[in-house]
């Protein structure tokens, strides 16, 4: 299948995931999205949340950071 704006073929991989794709991925309008489990129990996740990519991003920094919360700062300060 060709895309209707830049008549250029649709990758397969794309038709199989969104079969009613009519555009490739660079003419595409939609925005993209990411999804996060929500953690309903100790080992089990009950939904997933859809959030923007520029969301995503920053859930993404924060999950990289590591000592960040002000209480691990205190627990390792009174450690030393």
């Amino acid at each position: 299948m060709k895309c209707i704006k830049c008549n250029n073929e649709i990758p397969e991989l794309r038709l199989k995931a969104l079969p009613t794709a009519k555009t490739c991925i660079a003419c595409s309008q939609t925005n993209r999205v990411a999804g996060f489990p929500i953690i309903s129990s100790k080992t089990t996740y009950s939904e997933l949340q859809i959030v923007s990519q520029e969301t995503a991003d920053t859930l993404y920094a924060k999950q990289e950071r590591k000592g960040s919360r002000p209480s691990e700062g205190m627990n390792q300060a009174n450690k030393e």
